[in-house]
């Protein structure tokens, strides 16, 4: 059916009606229009009309990357083992890789064997100093400084003061029964506290009781200390090694351990890194190593650890 078209044309005040024909003709001489005729439309359809082209229609979704795959739990240990016994051959290692963000163990390596503390210890005697008979005390004055230089320096003064004023070995069987901790040992020699032995497990869990359980105005002070770790220790010897060299860049409250036995150079650095992930790197080092090999040891296995923590922060 052919579309009927209607307009007014001011000068004449003449009304042209629309044919059919090839032609539209005015009443008027003056104006005369010729028009193509007018063409029939095809009936709406409900679908699309197909395109004309031969090419794609657009599409309106963005392409996105594939997310590659996160590091498997045991590759990342054995590329933290690899590194550490490359370094230092010989050497026993102990590791637990906690994200305190989304719950999971990242990292697992002989997690349950206790292992020599040395002054990874202080944690549970400062937190023991902080508890009595169920209730926190927020430390202050000489407390609070006390254990800001315990913790910060690793200040055996101050750690030997508390030992012996709070029951020595009975101390880590209080903190082990408070914070649930299932493979820790009190040291055999009760005057020696760095030989108290902790599990990668038990040292993770006992920062997290830090953070998620002890109130915060008693756990501040000792996460600033160790936030504020000092270098070289009180002692002078040189804290760095681990988690400070093996991730620049990173944020960290940590607390390190070194001790030198008949039997073996124990060093261990534990923290938690970027206020997410518990890391905790205990080793026991042939006795014949030198410190500054072992403490190389110890930040070459912190180093294979920092792809894997890059990758599960990104994803």
């Amino acid at each position: 059916m052919a579309r009927r078209l209607r307009w007014t044309l001011a000068a004449a005040g003449l009304t042209a009606t629309v044919l059919t024909t090839a032609v539209v003709v005015t009443a008027s001489t003056r104006h005369m229009t010729t028009m193509p005729a007018a063409q029939t439309l095809p009936p709406p359809s409900s679908s699309p009309a197909s395109p004309t082209t031969s090419e794609p229609p657009a599409s309106s979704t963005t392409p996105t990357t594939p997310t590659p795959p996160l590091p498997a739990p045991s590759a990342v240990a054995d590329d933290v083992i690899d590194a550490v016994t490359a370094a230092s051959k010989g050497t026993k290692v102990g590791l637990t890789v906690y994200d305190t963000k989304t719950g999971e163990t990242l990292a697992l390596a002989d997690p349950e064997t206790p292992y020599y503390t040395a002054s990874v210890v202080k944690l549970l005697i400062a937190l023991d100093s902080l508890y009595d008979d169920g209730t926190w005390q927020v430390p202050a004055g000489d407390t609070a400084d006390e254990l800001t230089d315990m913790i910060s320096g690793s200040n055996d003064g101050i750690a030997d003061k508390l030992w012996e004023a709070d029951g020595g070995t009975a101390i880590v069987g209080r903190m082990a029964d408070l914070i649930g901790l299932s493979h820790t040992v009190e040291p055999t020699d009760p005057g020696q506290w760095g030989m108290t032995k902790m599990s990668p497990d038990d040292v993770v869990t006992t920062y997290r009781y830090l953070t998620d359980t002890v109130p915060d105005a008693t756990a501040q002070p000792l996460l600033t200390a160790m936030a504020d770790a000092r270098q070289p220790a009180d002692d002078g010897y040189p804290q760095y090694f681990g988690i400070p060299d093996g991730l620049p860049g990173a944020t960290w409250e940590i607390k390190q351990g070194w001790m030198i036995l008949h039997s073996a150079l124990v060093l261990n650095t534990t923290g938690i890194v970027d206020s997410r992930y518990v890391v905790v790197l205990l080793t026991q080092q042939p006795a014949a190593t030198s410190s500054a090999k072992g403490r190389a040891a110890v930040t070459a296995g912190i180093k294979a650890l920092a792809p894997a923590l890059a990758a599960w922060t990104a994803g």
